[in-house]
Order: C-alpha cells, then structure tokens, then sequence
C-alpha cells in the first residue's frame, strides 16, 4: 500500500523521528531550522503538527474559552500562537524535499488528514490524544500509508480494541509506547510495558519520550524499541509547551550517537567470542605447561603440570586428558604441553607436506622465532617487530636463502605510531621508528640472500589516521601531512609498502576507527603520488567492502598495478580479520584469478596462526593450494 522509497519501511537501525511538533513557535523559518538541523544529525523522519481549530475544537469553546477548563484554555491560547496554515505547512514539505527524510505530521482532526493526504505525505502519526478516535483512524487507513500510532493516555484493554480495529481493518502501522506528560516523570514511564505492547499488537514497536534528557529513550531500544519519537528544539528554555520535554539540537545529535553505540552493542541472544577477546586471551590468559623439567615417560599428575600465562597452548579445561597419561618426550619446565605429547598416535596436524602453490609464498614471525618456521622451506620471511625487538636489537649469525619481508612496530615506546598527523610529538616518535626499522632491515637484509626486489627488502608499514572513537576526519589533509611525513625518510636500500587498512582496527586490546587507507580510489591516488608501494592486506580490504557495500572483487581490480606484496586471510562482518581460508567472506577463487600474473610474494596472515607450530599458517598454505589447483583445472570463473 504504501510508497516504495518511504525510510519507514526500508530501515534496518531504529527508525528515529524528530518531532518539532509545536517547538517552530508559529515561524516558518524556524520549522525550517529545525527540519535542516534534524536531517544533519541523521534522523530518519521528522515531523510536525497540525491542527484545524475550527474543526478540532467545539464551538463553544472557540467562542468563549473561559466556559473551558483551566488547562483548555491555556493549551488553545498556545495553539493560537503557535499555528502555521495548511499553506505554510504545504511549503514546509517542499522545503523538506531537500533532505533524505520522512516528513510526515500528525493531524489533530478529518480535515487536517484530509489535507496531508492531498499533498501526498508519506505516511501518518496519530498521537496519543486520538489513539481512541476510531473515526479519524479509519479515515487516515483508507489513505493506504504506514500509520504510528503512540499508545498515551490509554488502558490496555483500549489498546487492545484498537489494535484489534487497525488488524480487522488492515492497516500498516506501529505502536509507540508512550507517558504524555511534558515532561514525563522517570518513574511513570515504566519501559518494561514495551515487550507487552509488542507481544499484544504483533507490529513494530516503538517509545515516544518525552523526559528530560534521554536515559529512558535508550533503555527503550534495549528493550525491543524499534521506532524512537523525540521533540527535538533550538532552545529548551524557550516560552511553549513542550520545550522543556525536548532535546536541543546538540543533545539530539548527542543521543543520535549513543543510540549508535547502544545499537552496536546490543548483538544477539548467543555467547560470542569475539576477536578481540581472542587476542586478549592470548596475553591474560593461561594454558597448560610442564610444572619443572620432566622426562620421557613420566607420569603426569596435579603436581608437574600448572596453568600459565601467555594462553599459546592447550586449555586448563583439558587437565584431566593428561592427568594419569604417560608422558612420550622430554619436557623442560614451562614447555607447553600439546597432545601428541600424550599419544604417539597423534600427528603433528600442521605437516608442511602435500601442497604445490605456484606463488612465492612465506611465513610470518618474530626475530625470536622465525627460524621455527624455516622447515617449511618458504621462499621468503616476514619479520613483524615489535619497538622492543628495534630498541634491543641483535643480528642472528645465521644466512638464510629466504627473501626477506620486514614489517614495522604498530607501536612505539607503547604509544601507536601516527603518520597523518601535525602533533609534533606523534609526528617525531613514528618517523624515528620507521627510521629504526629500516636500519634494522638493511642490516637483516645481509642475513637473507634470497632478496627479489632490486632496491632491498621490503618494509611494510600502517599509516595512521585512526581515532579511538567515531570522528569526521579532513582526509584531504591527512593524505597531505602522510605523504609530507614520509618523504622525510630515509628510504635508501629498501623498498616501503604502505598496508591497507580496515576501518576498525584492534587496538590496546579494543576496537578504534581508521579514516584513511580504506578506500581503493583513495589508496591508488596516494600511490600515484609518492612513489611507495602496496602492501595489499585481503582481509582488510575485505572489511572495508562488507563495511561500505562494495566487491572485493571490484577492489582488487581497481589497486590491482600498486599491489607490491599480500597479507592473505579471510574476514567477515567489519572487525573480523585475520580468520582461516574459507572461514569469511573473500572468494578466494575470484580474487586470487584476478591476481594471476603477480607473483610478488605472499604470507596467510592468520590470526594465531604461529600457535601449535604454526598449524594455523600451514591449515591456511593447504587450503591455498587446494584453491590453486581448482584454478588451474579451469573450473572457476572470473566475474
């Protein structure tokens, strides 16, 4: 029934309303004011009021108020002051075409309903003060739009009635949980009724607030509130009625945002195990290590095996799988105890045996234990340093016939390296840690005779441009004071490749927001600027898509001539990285033919892919090579 382009209908968030009601106080300029004000924020619908008084009210109190009562009368000398012409509200729903908004009203009366039909509203509100009137309801439903409908004023046995009259009638609407009083005492609005109304009706539900502040209103939406109704005012210490029960603009956008941050926080009714807290577990937690130095054949028992911390092995939920189990070789203490260690009839899942991948591939680890990884015979070695590794540098004494791949601290000193930015101090630490990292490399490059790029080993490096919470960035200048930043390295003998970025990376153990390096078109323009190459990150890219509704695909193509190097490894949702081959979101067919001819190296990039002797990394070089093989039988099709 309804318009196909109406928000109502469409939003997958809270559907927020601004409703200015009466808060334009009777001027033209100021609905117009707060409609533009409203739209900035973000609010999907705004609204306001109408009323034909010579209809709404009975002629004897329009002929001589002082009949009415006390507070008939102060409301109707308000709604004098305050009253806009069907001309004048015509023009504001021209006005309001402009912004990406609902603009809708309430009418107060058949004539006013009347009206907002003619000029073609998308849709209706019935306030409180008519949920009853069975008249003016039937009128607005045979106008075939969504109807809102909030519930003030009434029993549950009327909301009943009426919910029952809108059912057998076959209308589309929603009810709004509602206390109309202005403003509505904290005590009396009583949000816990929400569900009931929701299980009563069947329909969406949603919570007209009219408290001060918005406390409330966010309880609402955790308790199942899908439609939010607040009067939004330039000024709550104007003269008017509902000032007072109203949000300023600025606190309006305030709630805006916390709506966002309750929205987000909100997930759903199973136990996640984010990844985050995965990260953090591998620092807090524990996992099952030999208590002293222990011998082939010992016994175990509670007395040589005891929980610590980093958690890089078996869980201490598993302790009584080794309790009473004969022990099948040598452990020194603080060895991690796995569960081949138990039964020789356990393999080493993570064989480096039985993949043929026709690309150069490597492995990722730390200067203290990259050499662990070497038996898988790679073609080249990332080197992830931490700024304790650059500050206590010693060169190994070994010649490796790897390519060599370094990749720069994310931190320095404990502080996160930033190259977007003025701050003279941030500006100072990341460029002398980007300049520590490079000596670094040029002295680890005479350790690495497998070197492939002409100017020396590559350096990847994170550019910065993120923020610990949601802020509207000048991305112009960020890219400018990046690329000004960089050119004052050193870059003699090495070749840096700037990483893309995803747009919410784990940072200290939490989420942060990135503002730069996500953006395909973005990443090429800085490409083409500076001569510095790509360090392409699948996974994050892979973020980025599924944040800004885009194709990974579509992506690759676009960055397809910087990409100097790849991080591989699949990701779902927008924080999900680094998760095993086949475990996310990438179509690694599709990407990986549209990579064909390059072959600059690449690493799987799992998330605690080193742990068990890197069975992560190998699971993750199997399930590449089985992806190849696909490809190179034809069966996979490019689109």
């Amino acid at each position: 029934h309804s318009k196909e382009n109406v928000i109502f209908n469409n939003i997958e968030s809270t559907y927020i309303i601004a409703e200015i009601g009466i808060n334009h106080n009777g001027s033209v300029k100021e609905a117009e004011k707060l409609i533009r004000n409203a739209a900035e924020i973000g609010v999907h619908g705004v609204k306001i009021q109408i009323r034909d008084l010579n209809t709404l009210y009975t002629s004897t109190v329009l002929l001589d108020p002082l009949k009415a009562e006390h507070g008939t009368q102060h409301l109707l000398h308000e709604l004098h002051k305050v009253h806009l012409s069907f001309e004048q509200v015509a023009g504001l729903f021209d006005y309001a075409e402009q912004f990406n908004i609902d603009f809708f009203a309430t009418p107060f009366d058949l004539v006013s309903a009347e009206f907002l039909n003619d000029i073609d509203t998308p849709l209706f509100k019935i306030g409180s003060p008519d949920f009853t009137n069975l008249q003016l309801i039937k009128k607005i439903i045979s106008y075939n739009k969504p109807i809102i409908l909030s519930t003030g004023m009434s029993t549950e046995k009327e909301i009943r009635q009426v919910v029952a009259f809108l059912q057998d009638q076959k209308a589309d609407f929603s009810l709004l949980h509602c206390n109309s009083t202005y403003p509505a005492a904290y005590q009396d609005i009583n949000l816990r009724y929400i569900p009931r109304l929701k299980h009563i009706s069947g329909v969406k539900t949603g919570y007209s607030g009219h408290e001060q502040g918005y406390a409330p209103t966010l309880g609402a939406i955790a308790l199942g509130a899908e439609i939010i109704e607040r009067h939004i005012t330039m000024d709550t210490k104007q003269e008017g009625l509902d000032h007072s029960s109203s949000l300023d603009v600025s606190m309006f956008r305030e709630m805006m945002c916390d709506i966002w941050k309750l929205e987000n926080s909100l997930g759903k009714d199973e136990r996640v195990y984010s990844q985050g807290e995965q990260n953090n577990f591998l620092s807090l937690g524990k996992s099952l290590v030999a208590a002293r130095d222990l011998k082939a054949g010992s016994i175990l028992c509670d007395d040589n095996i005891i929980a610590k911390t980093p958690a890089k092995g078996i869980s201490p939920l598993n302790i009584d799988k080794f309790i009473g189990k004969t022990l099948q070789r040598d452990l020194l203490k603080d060895d991690y105890l796995a569960f081949d260690d138990i039964d020789e009839s356990i393999k080493n899942n993570a064989t480096i045996h039985g993949f043929d991948i026709p690309k150069k591939w490597g492995v990722v680890g730390r200067l203290n234990d990259y050499h662990e990884y070497l038996e898988f015979l790679p073609d080249l070695v990332e080197m992830h340093l931490t700024w304790r590794d650059i500050e206590n540098f010693i060169p190994p004494t070994a010649i490796h016939e790897q390519d060599l791949v370094v990749h720069a601290p994310e931190y320095y000193r404990d502080k996160l390296i930033d190259f977007t930015t003025n701050d003279p101090v941030v500006r100072e630490y990341s460029i002398e840690m980007l300049n520590k990292t490079i000596e670094l490399a040029r002295e680890l490059d005479n350790n690495f005779s497998g070197q492939t790029h002409p100017e020396g080993p590559r350096v990847v490096v994170h550019p910065g441009g993120h923020f610990v919470s949601r802020t509207n960035s000048n991305k112009d200048e960020q890219y400018r004071v990046l690329i000004k930043n960089l050119k004052e390295i050193n870059t003699e003998g090495v070749r840096v490749l700037v990483e893309n970025m995803p747009p919410f990376p784990w940072y200290f153990g939490g989420q942060w927001y990135n503002t730069i390096f996500l953006n395909h078109n973005e990443i090429t323009q800085f490409c083409e600027t500076i001569n510095w190459g790509l360090c392409y990150d699948l996974s994050h890219a892979q973020l980025y898509c599924n944040h800004a509704n885009f194709k990974l695909t579509e992506f690759t193509r676009s960055i397809l001539p910087h990409i100097e190097y790849l991080h591989v490894s699949d990701a779902s949702g927008v924080t999900n990285e680094g998760l095993q081959i086949g475990e996310g979101n990438v179509d690694f067919e599709q990407v990986f033919a549209i990579l064909d001819k390059l072959d600059t190296g690449f690493i799987p990039e799992i998330w605690q892919g080193h742990l068990r002797k890197g069975k992560g990394f190998v699971e993750a070089l199997h399930r590449i090579d089985r992806i190849y093989k696909k490809l190179s039988s034809g069966s996979c099709h490019v689109h």
